[in-house]
């Protein structure tokens, strides 16, 4: 079986191991076909002690792939190589930036450059009707938090929503492209930091699209800067 000779293979980092090593080491066996579609990952425990890692490590690359789509979680089964993927998934381009994991300050100002630009061209291209658009897909935010729903995943996706439709509203296909891709580097942080308090997620997006509804472009990099100070916060711890 490939996973059998796969896990055989597995030794001892020489050096002091980070969870981009590891995320580099499947990535790499996915691209060279040594681990293909469906095939089963070692368990979090077995990965640790063939590696002599903790287990944090693992876990955190763990994380990693699966925002990017390389693999995925059967429940009460493992952790599997996706069997199927989107072709921006492994573009060299996003692997190598979530391999380099950058510093704080690079994965900020990252966001805000993506975010800012795509506001102001929403101001500048977007019909109402794709403002109230981007609106609607903030309130199930709202909708979330009045309704105590706590499923990370669910809360995860909501947020990223509204991003993405922010994206699309653009006018611009290469931009709402190239920003879901980038985006699915943050969605770890994301997480975290929506579930912390749903509709406060809601109020920081309100911050900017009620700029974008105004139409002004003055204030908006402002108020998505304000948006994204708990986020900002979260990631330079």
């Amino acid at each position: 079986m490939p996973i059998k000779s796969f896990s055989d293979s597995l030794k001892p980092f020489k050096r002091k191991t980070i969870s981009a090593e590891i995320l580099n080491m499947i990535t790499e066996s996915v691209l060279a076909g040594d681990l293909k579609p469906g095939d089963k990952l070692p368990t979090e425990t077995e990965f640790a002690e063939s590696l002599g890692v903790g287990r944090n490590s693992v876990r955190e690359a763990v994380k990693m792939l699966l925002s990017l789509g390389v693999v995925e979680v059967k429940r009460g089964a493992g952790t599997f190589i996706a069997t199927s993927m989107n072709g921006s998934i492994l573009n060299p381009l996003l692997l190598s930036l979530a391999i380099d994991q950058g510093t704080s300050k690079e994965l900020v100002d990252l966001r805000l450059m993506i975010e800012i630009g795509a506001a102001k061209l929403a101001i500048g291209q977007a019909k109402d009707e794709e403002i109230i658009r981007l609106e609607k897909a903030n309130e199930k935010l709202k909708t979330a938090a009045e309704n105590n729903v706590a499923d990370p995943a669910y809360l995860r996706e909501s947020d990223l929503n509204v991003h993405y439709t922010l994206f699309d509203i653009t006018g611009n296909r290469f931009v709402a492209r190239i920003g879901k891709a980038i985006y699915r580097l943050f969605l770890a942080s994301i997480e975290k930091t929506v579930q912390i308090d749903p509709y406060k997620a809601y109020l920081n997006h309100k911050l900017y699209i009620d700029a974008i509804k105004a139409r002004d472009e003055c204030s908006v990099g402002g108020k998505i800067r304000e948006a994204l100070a708990e986020w900002v916060d979260y990631v330079n711890k």
